[in-house]
């Protein structure tokens, strides 16, 4: 599972040496097939969000159309976080014993089946192609972790960055097109949600000559056993971190319509001030894991993300409607920079690949069931309450730990020291 840096990498000799992967079959990767291949590894970070991120958008169509209740509702929204923590444990595993290809190309298998399922018009294939997207894109979350950490070694920060940025600009595509193309090709809803499966078709198609240069993967004499990363301080660091910006990512993002329009917005303009924030969220989802990389430590990058979070709450709190632009700009721009920075963190606190995909196991499968709890609990806050006021409260307090967890983690080192 794990072949050495990509061609031009530096060796060396001594403790790190022993660490070093294995030979494998991307050891003479010409430098002019990298692009290609780069694109083809930020092709998947494209679909992971547009299947799950267009079900939103279409919400109350489905609701409307299916008499789905308000707490099924919430279900349906929450299944893929949940399924991104239950599943992202199987995905070493299956990365060791099928190869990363393979193991990528049967999850974008799986994800356009979910796709095509939800064509049926019923709340049953509505639920069982969700489950199969949420578990397709929880195991390609910590493949393609992986798969960053041997095939781009010197270009981790970048390309995590890359990747983040796939993330966030698929959900923020997906939430601004998925109605007006409904629309334009007169379709239902579930023929509005089954159109992105289109996206996951080219990438089935891209992936599918390498499959046989992809097998099953040499576990590293190096690496850890899994179970380990469990009673390490610094594995939790990372993982608290991811889960901490999880919850207030998706916390964030859910309500932040709904909050505008409660001031007075309407509903035009409440989407363009989410499409505000994700933008602004790309920046530093691109810019911070490059610095990261060029950085000994990168504990400042975690407060200053975690500082911008917070000072955009809060001004959502005091200002809602005096500054809107400016809050949903600073809130993106944290968003984007703990995102992208707990993606690196999975990468960069390893020392090899399979130790990249355990962490990345660990880190999604905490930080995806904690974030599952946030949208929910802060709607029922809202609603026992009558006002926002202490859901975002309480998300400026989660910013607080999420600042320390960052900085425990960004202050170098690696997990399972030896």
């Amino acid at each position: 599972m794990n072949p050495p840096a990509e061609p031009g990498a530096t060796t060396s000799s001594g403790p790190e040496a022993a660490a070093a992967p294995a030979p494998g079959p991307t050891a003479a990767r010409p430098a002019r097939r990298l692009l290609p291949y780069a694109l083809a590894v930020l092709l998947i970070g494209l679909n992971m969000r547009p299947v799950i991120v267009a079900v939103s958008a279409l919400l109350d169509d489905i609701r409307h159309a299916t008499g789905l209740s308000n707490g099924a509702a919430g279900v349906l929204s929450t299944l893929p976080l949940i399924c991104f923590g239950v599943f992202a444990p199987l995905a070493p595993r299956l990365a060791r014993r099928h190869g990363m290809e393979r193991t990528l190309v049967a999850v974008l298998v799986v994800l356009l089946a979910g796709a095509a399922v939800r064509l049926v018009p019923a709340l049953p294939p509505l639920f069982a192609g969700t489950l199969l997207i949420g578990a397709a894109v929880a195991v390609a979350n910590v493949v393609v972790t992986a798969l960053i950490k041997r095939d781009f070694h010197r270009h981790v920060g970048l390309m995590s960055g890359l990747h983040s940025t796939m993330l966030v600009g698929g959900g923020a595509v997906a939430a601004a097109a998925t109605v007006p193309l409904r629309d334009g090709l007169g379709l239902d809803w579930s023929g509005g949600l089954a159109l992105w499966g289109l996206l996951a078709l080219v990438a089935v198609l891209v992936w599918a000559p390498r499959l046989r240069r992809g097998g099953p993967a040499r576990r590293d004499a190096a690496a850890g056993a899994g179970g380990s990363l469990w009673r390490d301080r610094l594995a939790w660091a990372v993982a608290l971190f991811y889960a901490f910006q999880s919850l207030i990512y998706y916390t964030a993002t859910t309500w932040l319509p709904s909050f505008y329009i409660s001031h007075g917005y309407s509903e035009g303009r409440a989407g363009v001030l989410l499409a505000v924030c994700m933008g602004f969220a790309m920046l530093t989802s691109l810019l911070v894991p490059v610095l990261a990389q060029r950085s000994r430590r990168q504990s400042h990058l975690a407060v200053l993300g975690s500082a911008l979070c917070a000072v955009a709450l809060i001004g959502l709190t005091a200002a809602p409607t005096g500054a809107a632009a400016l809050w949903a700009a600073l809130l993106g721009l944290g968003l984007g920079a703990v995102l992208s920075l707990g993606i690196a963190f999975m990468s960069m606190r390893a020392r090899t690949t399979e130790e990249a995909g355990l962490l990345s196991a660990m880190s999604q499968c905490v930080g995806y069931l904690v974030a599952a709890v946030g949208p929910a609990l802060f709607g029922a806050v809202r609603d026992l309450s009558g006002h926002w006021t202490a859901g975002l409260v309480g998300l400026v307090v989660i910013a607080v730990p999420m600042a320390v967890a960052g900085a425990l983690a960004g202050r170098g080192g690696h997990v399972l020291p030896r």
